[in-house]
């Protein structure tokens, strides 16, 4: 089975503008409201891939309310720990560029912290567990790593797709799968990455650190997986125009989980990762499995 956690999700509010006027009134094409967050999309695209997951992490209030509802209405199965405040609203403007403003979320103290570990003491042997995106207010950057710590969980998968202090303390604990971006695995070295070349460098150097696979994203590029086993492979992006890039790292690391579930090999579950980040890249919202197969079978 495979858990997401995502500590920190949203509901996002996608709006859609034929030009977007800062300081003047803006009137929405269209617009769409839906559950998000890293390891929210990851189990949704799992769910439209007909692999099932438990979604897990916080929420709070009539907003994490609603949260939920939304999640159940889509069929997938969560088990969020209650805290005192509102899951954040996450604004998403989209005109010429991409605007985000995403809220902030509630506050989360040691007590809720403890009942998130106690949750997670309890899946079942040989699960694959995805901890995704930030932390809330009152959760240490070194929250990853000491969660890990904690659990002791030998047996388990441990993907991390985080940035900056989250990733690097989460790498020490030695996961099965990290997944940076180029520019989040640049943020991490302090370099900014222009190159495949300088991609697999810097992805070695991070699997060197801990990590035992890392996936990189890298857009417009496709992605890259390095591993002991296999060393390198780097797929290409497939062709198509762009239309909204939120949730394409997501919707790349559910895909390659899925495939790996299925017992595909690396190289066939990168280029089918590569297909659902295409694909949900090139529509609005996250792909549907019929839209990730026609990529894929090209």
């Amino acid at each position: 089975m495979i858990y997401t956690v995502t500590c920190n999700p949203a509901l996002d509010y996608r709006v859609r503008v034929a030009e977007f006027k800062p300081g003047a009134i803006n009137r929405a094409k269209s617009e769409h409201l839906e559950a998000g967050g890293k390891g929210v999309n990851v189990s949704k695209v799992l769910k439209r891939l007909g692999v099932e997951s438990v979604a897990t992490g916080f929420v709070a209030g009539i907003t994490g309310d609603i949260f939920c509802r939304m999640l159940a209405q889509d069929g997938i199965s969560s088990d969020f720990v209650r805290v005192k405040g509102n899951t954040r609203i996450n604004v998403k403007i989209r005109a010429e560029e991409e605007t985000d403003l995403n809220g902030n979320g509630p506050t989360i103290d040691a007590q809720d912290w403890e009942h998130l570990e106690a949750a997670l003491k309890q899946v079942p042997l040989h699960s694959v567990l995805v901890l995704a995106g930030s932390v809330p207010r009152g959760v240490s950057g070194q929250a990853y790593r000491d969660l890990l710590q904690r659990l002791g969980r030998k047996d388990l998968k441990v993907v991390i797709d985080a940035c900056g202090e989250l990733l690097a303390g989460a790498v020490e604990q030695g996961p099965w799968l990290v997944k940076p971006n180029l520019d989040e695995l640049g943020e991490l070295y302090g370099v900014s990455i222009q190159t495949k070349e300088e991609a697999l460098a810097y992805a070695q150097k991070l699997r060197c650190a801990g990590a035992e696979n890392v996936l990189v994203s890298m857009g417009a590029c496709g992605a890259m997986l390095v591993s002991e086993a296999k060393g390198s492979i780097c797929v290409p992006a497939y062709e198509g125009k762009a239309i909204d890039t939120v949730g394409a790292g997501d919707s790349l690391l559910a895909a390659y989980l899925a495939a790996k579930e299925w017992g595909k090999t690396d190289e066939e579950a990168l280029r089918f990762g590569v297909a659902a980040g295409c694909a949900t890249a090139f529509s609005e919202g996250l792909a549907n499995a019929s839209d990730v197969y026609a990529l894929f079978s090209k």
